[in-house]
């Protein structure tokens, strides 16, 4: 398959927590072109067991790459912490693979930690992924993790139509005692604001997707495989694998604007 600089970077999450990390390419790389899937019909993948979460993801890294994407990004914690290995070992230097936790541990922002706190779904708490490689890189640190099985189906679903407040403060009442928190879900992403105001500000959020992209942005640049002038056909295309939900078309209008293509019910092998 011949890529270049113009090929589309692939990203691919549960729903649509990935759309922050998309959204964030588009900021810091607005020459790139994105083709986005959500499997909406499956989500949320933080519920499901880890054979299944291998099986699905190789499928929709297989749709991407035959869309002839550069580079691959998995936006979503609970299919990294599961099937990252499965996915580098089928599509070995054939294709970049970016994700969503390895720039994240290796981060010399938890060099000024002492107490961190990690919530995420029961896949990617269970995995014990994040606390293993973090203790790796930073053995000083006293690492709490919390299981948060609601939020993320919640957030799919839209924020306004469930007490949130009430769930968020249920969750983090065991995350008290903590200097940083990390949000390891990126459907979390959408609550940074009502956790800060939980915290009263006093606990700091890993700033996820910035730390994530600018990795992504380098090792393009590295393999020349970085988008440095705009492009005729600069589109988004936004792929789901169920009918697309209110809040998910909401959120896509957002933060990208009228620039985008929605294709519903896609891929019907699942």
């Amino acid at each position: 398959m011949r890529i270049s600089p113009y090929s589309p970077i692939g990203i691919f999450d549960s729903g649509i927590g990935g759309i922050l990390i998309a959204k964030e390419i588009k900021t810091y790389m607005p020459n790139e072109c994105i083709i986005y899937f959500g499997d909406t019909k499956n989500m949320p993948y933080g519920n499901k067991s880890k054979e299944f979460i291998r099986n699905n993801s190789i499928k929709i890294v297989s749709f991407l790459y035959k869309k002839k994407c550069k580079a691959i990004v998995i936006a979503c914690n609970s299919i990294t912490s599961n099937a990252l290995d499965l996915i580098k070992k089928k599509f070995y230097k054939k294709i970049l693979i970016f994700n969503v936790i390895d720039p994240i541990v290796k981060n010399k922002i938890f060099l000024s930690s002492k107490r961190i706190g990690i919530m995420g779904t029961p896949a990617t708490i269970n995995s014990n992924f994040y606390h293993k490689k973090i203790k790796k890189c930073f053995p000083h640190l006293e690492i709490t993790q919390i299981s948060t099985p609601l939020l993320a189906t919640i957030i799919e679903n839209g924020l306004e139509k469930i007490k949130i407040n009430s769930i968020i403060k249920y969750y983090l009442n065991n995350l008290k005692s903590i200097d940083t928190l990390l949000l390891a879900c990126t459907h979390y992403l959408f609550l940074k604001k009502k956790i800060n105001n939980f915290y009263h500000g006093k606990v700091r959020l890993i700033d996820i997707q910035k730390i994530v992209v600018q990795e992504i942005q380098k090792k393009l640049f590295l393999n020349n495989l970085l988008c440095i002038y705009p492009q005729k056909r600069n589109n988004t295309i936004f792929y789901t694998s169920s009918s697309i939900s209110p809040f998910f078309k909401e959120q896509v209008r957002i933060h990208f604007g009228e620039n985008f293509f929605l294709k519903k019910n896609f891929l019907n092998f699942f």
